[in-house]
């Protein structure tokens, strides 16, 4: 992804890097301008010594497998972001959000974007997942299974495996 050439405040043009520490800085304005990576919440829902997975109906990846969740608005609290992405990708489901299992930063499609993935372990309260927004269909899989699916990122497939153990210890 190309860091601004405007300030995305007043229009006015942009000087420095907004890769580098110090960001680019609005000759007009004053402002400075990051480009720092987009924060994403997702869960591994674990019911019975299974846990659920979604395949994306989108790009990036469209057709593998993932963790439910998305990008979090401005201003959103993770959890709460994580509870309305939920909501959207899985229908009408109640799901308790435990603790966080993981922050990572990786690349997110073809255009050079960056996110920071925030993993959580959570259970199902109430309700059935179903397919909805761009979600292509949901599975349960078991710990024997991980390894097998086509996962469109390597830190969620670590993130069900460890998520499947912590269920199978009880933890």
């Amino acid at each position: 992804m190309k860091p601004f050439l405007f300030c995305p405040s007043c229009s006015s043009r942009l000087e420095g890097d907004a890769n580098s520490e110090r960001g680019s800085r609005c000759t007009a304005c004053g402002r400075h301008w990051y480009r720092n990576s987009a924060p994403t919440a997702g869960a591994v829902i674990v019911r019975g010594g299974r846990a659920l997975i979604t395949e994306r109906g989108v790009e990036p990846h469209k057709g593998r497998f993932d963790i439910p969740g998305g990008f979090l608005m401005a201003g959103e609290a993770p959890v709460d972001g994580l509870q309305r992405e939920l909501k959207e990708e899985l229908g009408d489901v109640e799901v308790e959000v435990g603790p966080l299992m993981h922050m990572v930063p990786h690349d997110y499609g073809a255009e050079g974007d960056f996110v920071l993935a925030l993993g959580f372990l959570a259970r199902l309260v109430s309700g059935e997942p179903v397919a909805a927004d761009d979600v292509a269909s949901v599975r349960w899989i078991g710990p024997d299974e991980v390894d097998e699916v086509g996962f469109a990122w390597d830190h969620d497939r670590e993130l069900v495996k460890k998520a499947l153990e912590l269920d199978r210890e009880g933890s």
